[in-house]
């Protein structure tokens, strides 16, 4: 019975790794120091209190659906206004959809636009990775980057996680 026991959780443990493996789990960010060449547009809702809350959960879930349901086209985006570890106590994130301008598509009644600024030198960090693996992945290796060139984040992000290519994420440097 212990054999049994054992081979099945050997199975479990190859299983979870073969499929952490197959979601970029060991692939490491590509991270670099840049200068935005353009401007980023997103659609989407203001939010600013704990991120586990269910107002939280129910943006995040409504850009998804305009999204998929075709009524917003662009990928899945936000910005982020104060640094990811705080943002579990309290978050302030303009929750949206990354668009390609602010012209050719109608929004919803209560989205609006928020524009991440062209000209801004940010550290952009991007992986092959799936979405539920990358942000870890891309705020471990900005802070890592940022330290390591001793670079002051301002503690403005845009995350965009596209259908197609590659999760990434902008912080803004000081």
């Amino acid at each position: 019975m212990n054999k049994i026991f054992l081979a099945l959780a050997l199975l479990l443990v190859v299983g979870f790794s073969v499929a952490y493996w197959k979601m970029g789990g060991l692939k490491a960010p590509t991270i670099a120091l840049e200068t935005t060449t353009q401007p980023y547009f997103l659609a989407g809702r203001y939010y600013e209190g704990p991120a586990n809350d269910e107002a939280f959960g129910d943006l995040t879930r409504e850009a998804y659906q305009l999204r998929k349901d075709g009524k917003i086209r662009g990928d899945f985006g936000n910005i982020f206004y104060n640094s990811p570890e705080s943002s579990r106590d309290a978050a302030k994130v303009f929750v949206g959809i990354v668009v390609a301008d602010t012209v050719s598509q109608q929004l919803p009644a209560n989205y609006r636009y928020r524009t991440f600024a062209a000209g801004q030198k940010v550290v952009h960090a991007r992986i092959d990775a799936s979405y539920l693996l990358a942000p870890d992945k891309l705020y471990t290796g900005i802070k890592e980057y940022a330290a390591t060139n001793k670079l002051s984040l301002q503690n403005v992000y845009l995350e965009r996680f596209p259908d197609k290519g590659e999760p990434e994420v902008l912080a803004v440097i000081k």
